[in-house]
């Protein structure tokens, strides 16, 4: 699929987004390298729909030079956000990489989603799961469980479902010693989080 016809279904610029605006009609113009530019500046900061068109940008050679696996991090990181049609671009692109080049993507996702973590952000804790779980080529069941411990201990809605499926992917024999590891896991956290929950009074 081309990137315009990708780019039509994502670039509905939001009504109150000016830079985000400014960035589609670059890109309609022509001016795909500006595009390109704009949609970084907002995708740094935390913009989920520039997260996505970057990827696009990435993936297609549009504005920048085709690239998969900076497409996969942006992709995956809108992804993270809600933004529906990242699902799809990132399992194309998943497809494609060798096992080094998305261990090397969960470490780097990770490590952007860490300052969010310490500041006691569930949903990040929850997106961290997912990269635990879905990204790696050898996925890690058992600190995937107790980021998701974590996250529904703070009241992440969709977590506790998620960490029941994460515990039945680990041998029953291990399950008492994964659910030790995530109290123990929630102790460390609430050592170094910027901002613990209340809950950490209670670890002791």
């Amino acid at each position: 699929m081309r990137l315009a016809v990708l780019l039509c279904l994502a670039l509905a610029a939001p009504a109150a987004a000016d830079p985000f605006a400014e960035a589609v009609a670059a890109f309609r113009k022509g001016e795909a390298g500006r595009a390109a530019v704009l949609f970084r500046q907002l995708a740094e900061a935390g913009d989920a729909e520039a997260r996505f068109n970057l990827a696009l940008l990435y993936a297609e050679g549009a504005g920048l030079p085709q690239n998969p696996r900076e497409a996969l991090y942006w992709a995956w990181l809108a992804k993270l956000e809600g933004v529906e049609p990242a699902e799809a671009l990132s399992a194309r692109l998943q497809g494609h990489l060798p096992a080094e080049a998305l261990e090397a993507l969960s470490a780097r996702i990770e490590a952007a989603l860490l300052p969010r973590v310490a500041e006691g952000d569930s949903a990040a804790m929850f997106g961290l799961a997912r990269v635990l779980l879905q990204l790696r080529p050898e996925p890690d069941a058992r600190r995937a469980y107790e980021w998701l411990s974590i996250a529904a201990a703070l009241g992440r809605p969709e977590a506790a479902g998620a960490r029941d499926a994460a515990l039945a992917q680990v041998p029953e024999r291990d399950r008492f010693s994964v659910q030790d590891g995530a109290l123990a896991a929630f102790a460390a956290w609430c050592r170094t989080a910027t901002r613990p929950a209340d809950a950490c009074a209670a670890t002791g």
